[in-house]
C-alpha cells in the first residue's frame, strides 16, 4: 500500500471517531446542536485529531517501515485520540526547583 493510500484509510480511521461521537448523541439532537458544536476551536480540534490519525499512520508506515493494510491503516488513525492522551498522561510532573 503505497503512502496517499494508507494515509487516506488513517484519515478515514480518524473521522469515524468522529461519526461514532455523533452517533451515540443522535437521539438528543432534536433538541438542537450541543453548544460546543456551535464554535470554531470544537471543529478545528476535531479536524486537528483527524489529520493526527493520517500522521500516526505516516509514522507507522514511512518512519518504522511497518507495512500496514487498510483495516490496520483505519485502527491506527481511529486510535489517534487514544495514543495522544495516553503520551500526555505518562509525562513526568515538572517541580520547579527539584533536581529530582
Amino acid at each position: 500500500m503505497d503512502v496517499a493510500t494508507a494515509v487516506s484509510f488513517g484519515l478515514l480511521g480518524g473521522f469515524s471517531v468522529e461519526v461514532l461521537k455523533w452517533f451515540r448523541i443522535r437521539e438528543d439532537l432534536h433538541k438542537g446542536m450541543p453548544d460546543y458544536a456551535k464554535r470554531w476551536p470544537y471543529w478545528l480540534v476535531t479536524t486537528l485529531m483527524i489529520l493526527v490519525g493520517g500522521g500516526l499512520v505516516v509514522a507507522y508506515h514511512v518512519s518504522s517501515g511497518v507495512q500496514l493494510n487498510p483495516i490496520l491503516a483505519v485502527n491506527v488513525g481511529a486510535s489517534a485520540p487514544l495514543v495522544l492522551s495516553t503520551l500526555a498522561s505518562q509525562t513526568p510532573s515538572f517541580v520547579r526547583g527539584s533536581f529530582d
